[in-house]
């Protein structure tokens, strides 16, 4: 603030905090650039901004439940259905079968959230697996809802670090977990350039962008 940090951040982000976030991303093995990184207030903005950007009405989203309820929030407001891929009799994985049968021609998205909220399961890499053969080359998104994995005890499977999905990945992170910012509310959204290049207009519509100084401590 007395840097004189109280002005207008670009729509984007302030090019220092999107370089900071890409080369995290890049160094954790997401290999990105700031152009695919987008500066929001939270990961709830994050999560609210990839679902209201690419769902059409009509539209559904898969969520493995138990799973965090702003995702259903989300898709009813933008017209959409959530398919719930009950997980509570397969250890909190995902069962390849039973997501196969969830994906219909109207499915646009699958979320994941590992570690999840409420229950604190990671996903296997094999629950991964199941996702990846299920969705590639598909029309379908998989959100990465990361927030918890700093917090993990060991290193989580993480679907956000495969190339062969880039294209139909976006990643949802928040500084309000791995680094006790949650009053801050600063997160950001990574994803191919293609589908960043909408969002960054819907979100320049939301918030005009998230204050600068924030940005600055990020």
């Amino acid at each position: 603030l007395s840097a004189g940090q109280t002005h207008y951040a670009p729509n984007q982000g302030t090019a220092a905090l999107r370089k900071a976030v890409a080369d995290f991303e890049t160094a954790r093995g997401n290999v990105t650039s700031p152009d695919n990184v987008l500066i929001t207030i939270g990961a709830c903005h994050a999560l609210f901004t990839a679902l209201l950007g690419i769902l059409n009405p009509g539209e559904e989203i898969i969520v493995p439940t138990p799973g965090f309820g702003l995702y259903e929030t989300i898709a009813t407001i933008a017209g959409a259905k959530t398919v719930k891929l009950d997980v509570t009799k397969t250890d909190f994985q995902i069962d390849a079968k039973a997501l196969n049968v969830a994906i219909t021609p109207k499915t646009k998205a699958i979320i994941l959230n590992s570690p999840n909220n409420p229950t604190g399961a990671v996903l296997s890499e094999a629950s991964l697996a199941s996702v990846k053969a299920a969705v590639k080359d598909k029309p379908i998104f998989v959100i990465c809802d990361n927030v918890y994995q700093a917090l993990a005890s060991e290193k989580c499977p993480d679907l956000s670090l495969d190339a062969d999905l880039k294209d139909q990945i976006l990643l949802c992170q928040s500084f309000s977990k791995p680094w006790a910012m949650t009053g801050w509310r600063v997160g950001y959204l990574v994803g191919p350039e293609y589908v960043m290049q909408r969002l960054l207009l819907l979100h320049a519509a939301e918030v005009a962008a998230v204050p600068t100084f924030l940005q600055e401590a990020a």
